[in-house]
């Protein structure tokens, strides 16, 4: 997980869930972080996608469970562009 991408993704699901940035670390899921549902959920990868100008497949959201699941993913996908 490389730092730049992660800190990224940390600052998105900060603003979103209205939390500290420093809160958030790559075990960060929705059992540790009270606003983050299943909406909150959707919001937080279409901004990823936003942000990183990727998309994700659903059946890669299946295996979404962590902030840092999702930059392993994100990571994987921006790897494929070059």
């Amino acid at each position: 997980m490389t730092l730049p991408t992660f800190e990224r993704v940390q600052c998105i699901a900060a603003d979103l869930f209205q939390v500290p940035a420093g809160s958030i670390a790559a075990n960060s899921s929705p059992e540790s972080i009270p606003t983050w549902d299943s909406v909150q959920q959707l919001n937080l990868i279409l901004a990823v996608e936003q942000e990183f100008e990727v998309q994700f497949e659903p059946e890669e959201l299946d295996h979404i469970r962590s902030i840092g699941d999702i930059v392993e993913q994100l990571q994987a996908k921006l790897a494929s562009r070059l």
